[in-house]
């Protein structure tokens, strides 16, 4: 967009606050603020639930101390007073207060306004608005009780085609932090791979829950999707081709995709590495002002790529323009490939197996149909605020299956001489019935143990 272009006052205002931010200086360590504020507000508790290739819901909560932070960092005071006289776009700005790609996104007229509504009794659930293009698409909805002092809440979602057919995508929300409160608007995150067509018009249906008690009726919600507001925009591909190497450890950024509603991060790992890469701290895109283009928490971070590839998603730069582009990484988490298992001596309630001697399992709770294990994790002071996901998935020597049922995590009490300590709880449903176990094991998510450096690729 350039100047004498801008059509209303709301184009003007978002100019100026683009503008603004090109000279705004961000600390360095301005994510470990926000998750410790989120870690302050919530302890991290979630549900796995999945369908297509991920879909997560109810979890990870922002708190609205978050939501604050990002809105003083992100959002000019002309753009909120002037959004707060628009019907519903005052919410909308504030739900994409945490991410920049998204904020262009909207000022480049990709939102599209919906206002579709379904209710039964005294609940009503509505869509708002979409933000959208080939990639991505964000729901923003409204769920009301009539009456003063209910909690509402989004349970369980799905989308259809006109014919019936349910549209296979990812999906991603996180709880409210508005409790009693008989509303809460959010945003819905659907993520689309290369195969999912887009249709003309979707129907979600919602379940809903009141007071923590879920509704027997179903809502249903159709809506129009307008692909002339994204349509020619093509996405941006830089081919990078560029392989790192760390601590003997070697990898490829194959490729940049970038898109108006995110950035796609392909890193290719090498097959012969001695270490399983679990991730990278504070992964992200720098241009030639300082800016910078990360994953900001709410969404899906990444997923696999082949069998040793992953694909990160990071903040669009889409309508930035950037004249220079790096890749950046300030740590690399890997562990020895031999020390990604963890056993558990079923009968002594011990471990058997452990990467090293900071994990500990502190109970074990068995029955004829579930196990619950509580663990505690030894951290340094980068970490303390840094949960981690220990496992998914779980096994045993008598071969069952079991279901992933939910999994909590909060910190411990620490002292300046001592390190920082982490709890983990995961509760696993048995699905079979093989015998009693002897033996558990799982295969770690993650684990914060480090290479000795990040790394800097140039992209642009």
């Amino acid at each position: 967009m350039k100047e004498g272009q801008l059509q209303n006052p709301l184009e003007e205002a978002l100019h100026e606050e683009k503008e603004r931010l090109a000279t705004v200086s961000v600390p360095d360590d301005i994510d470990l603020y926000i998750r410790s504020g989120i870690q302050q507000a919530k302890q991290r508790q979630f549900h796995r639930r999945r369908m297509a290739w991920v879909r997560w819901g109810s979890g990870i909560a922002a708190c609205l101390a978050f939501v604050g932070l990002l809105c003083s960092i992100r959002l000019s005071p002309a753009i909120a007073a002037y959004v707060s006289h628009l019907p519903g776009m005052e919410k909308l700005v504030e739900l994409i207060s945490d991410d920049r790609g998204l904020q262009l996104a909207a000022e480049h007229d990709l939102v599209q306004p919906i206002g579709a509504v379904a209710a039964h009794g005294d609940v009503s659930f509505s869509v708002d608005q979409v933000l959208m293009d080939q990639k991505r698409m964000l729901m923003f909805y409204t769920i009301r009780h009539k009456q003063d002092g209910h909690r509402v809440e989004l349970e369980k979602v799905s989308f259809y085609t006109v014919d019936g057919a349910e549209w296979q995508a990812g999906y991603s929300w996180s709880g409210s932090s508005q409790r009693e409160a008989s509303i809460e608007q959010n945003r819905l995150d659907i993520f689309l791979n290369d195969e999912t067509e887009i249709p003309d018009s979707l129907t979600a249906k919602v379940t809903l829950s009141v007071d923590g008690i879920q509704l027997d009726t179903p809502f249903a919600v159709t809506f129009p999707i307008n692909k002339t507001k994204f349509g020619s925009l093509k996405e941006i591909v830089y081919p990078v081709g560029q392989g790192v190497t760390v601590d003997g450890q070697r990898f490829t950024v194959s490729k940049i995709v970038v898109y108006p509603t995110q950035t796609e991060v392909t890193i290719q790992f090498d097959p012969a590495n001695t270490k399983h890469v679990f991730g990278f701290d504070r992964l992200r895109l720098v241009d030639e002002k300082g800016r910078t283009y990360q994953f900001w928490g709410n969404g899906i971070p990444s997923r696999p790529d082949g069998e040793h590839g992953v694909v990160y998603n990071l903040e669009s730069c889409y309508f930035a323009d950037p004249q220079r582009l790096f890749l950046k990484a300030d740590g690399i988490r890997a562990l020895d490939k031999d020390k990604l298992d963890v056993q558990i001596d079923a009968a002594k309630g011990t471990l058997s197996k452990a990467p090293d001697s900071r994990l500990k399992l502190v109970a074990i709770r068995q029955n004829s149909d579930a196990v619950g294990m509580d663990f505690s994790l030894e951290v340094e002071k980068q970490d303390e605020k840094r949960f981690i996901s220990l496992t998914s998935e779980l096994t045993d020597d008598r071969g069952n299956s079991y279901q992933n049922v939910s999994g909590s995590s909060h910190s411990g009490d620490s002292q300046d001489d001592v390190s920082p300590v982490q709890y983990y709880g995961e509760l696993f449903k048995r699905t079979t019935d093989k015998g009693t176990p002897g033996q558990y094991s799982f295969t770690l998510n993650d684990y914060p143990t480090r290479l000795s450096a990040g790394f800097t690729v140039p992209i642009k």
